[in-house]
């Protein structure tokens, strides 16, 4: 019974730990494409600077 008992504590921790590293793998791409978006931002701002530079 001993032997059932850890085993059943072993994966549970690794359900737990599998859990918490797609966490942070989720975590990690959302912040990707927030910068990824950002820089986006940057470069339509500094093209409609270029453009509005043009027609003046």
């Amino acid at each position: 019974m001993d032997l059932f008992f850890y085993i059943t504590i072993i994966i549970a921790l690794s359900f737990i730990y599998q859990s918490y590293d797609k966490k942070k793998s989720n975590e990690l791409k959302i912040k990707e494409m927030e910068l990824e978006q950002k820089k986006l931002e940057v470069e339509k701002l500094r093209l409609q600077k270029k453009t509005e530079g043009g027609e003046e």
